[in-house]
This record gives C-alpha cells, structure tokens and sequence, in this order.
C-alpha cells in the first residue's frame, strides 16, 4: 500500500465538517456528478438518480439528490420525471441532449429548495426549478428546427389566384 509521503502533523486542518444541513433557498450553479437508472421502489418502472453538486459559492461542495421517473405506470409520475430531464438538459444549453452522460460536468444554474422531514429523513435541498433563457426552451429549441418542405412550399412562386396578390 503507499505511503502518503509526507508529516502528517504538518498539515494544518481547515476544512469544515459538513454537518449535511440543508444550504438556503436559493439560486445556486451546480454540476451533475452522478448519473444511473435504476428499478423504482415498487420495481414497476425506472428511475433516474443524480447527484448534484455545488461548485460556486459559500456552500462550494453541498450535494443535492434527485430521483427522475423515466418509465413508471403513473403517466402523471412520469411526465413530471422526464420534464425535468429536459429541463436539466436545457439548462446545461443541450435541450436536445438524449442521455445523462452528455450532462455530467456541464454548469448550470438552479432554483434550490428546502424539502421537509419525510420518512425518517431529515429536510434536505432539492432543485425546485431549472434556470434557462426563455429563448432556449425545449419547445423554442424544437421549434428552431427547419421543418421537412412541403408541396405547398414548392408552389409558392406560382402566381395566386387571387386578385389582390
């Protein structure tokens, strides 16, 4: 096994201890570190955990965990799922990113919130809203895109009909 190589003694200790206390509501930058599928509690469909991190500000290192439905038999549970994995995705700027790994690493700004006590957990931050510009929405960034031409387009220099053209 190796050896650290140095004094241990030496080394002066400033890290704080992380209490794991819930950071302030807020808007915060934060990263994707972590990213897998994995079967619901009720093994009926998948979810999508991720871990978040803070990279900026006085709580620089706080992780947040989400849980995305991706597949579920509740189509309510599982539209709100894959929303918000459009929306992380159009906050990194790739709203048509298909696939966690595009998003790891990317900086992108959040909405935090605190979420109550809840089964024997203590409250915790969760992201309550994906920060993006209006003009790189999902549905923006879809409807940017040139649609496939139709015959209609190819008739447009034939002369109207009509006698007010």
């Amino acid at each position: 096994m190796p050896k650290f190589g140095f004094d241990i003694n030496e080394v002066e200790d400033t890290l704080e201890v992380n209490t794991y206390e819930p950071v302030p509501e807020g808007e915060y930058k934060l990263q994707a570190l972590e990213a897998e599928e994995k079967p619901n509690s009720k093994g009926t469909g998948t979810i999508i955990k991720v871990k978040f991190e803070i990279v900026s500000g006085n709580h620089i290192g706080t992780w947040i965990f989400e849980n995305y439905n991706n597949n579920n038999p509740n189509e309510v549970a599982q539209q709100i799922g894959r929303r918000d994995l459009v929306h992380w995705a159009t906050a990194c700027g790739l709203p048509d990113a298909d696939h966690t790994d595009k998003l790891l690493g990317k900086t992108f700004l959040a909405l935090v919130g605190i979420e109550p006590a809840n089964n024997g957990y203590k409250e915790s931050n969760g992201i309550k809203q994906f920060r993006f510009d209006t003009e790189i929405s999902p549905k923006k960034a879809k409807a940017d895109k040139p649609s496939p031409k139709t015959v209609e387009d190819d008739n447009s220099n034939k002369a109207s009909d009509n006698p007010w053209d």
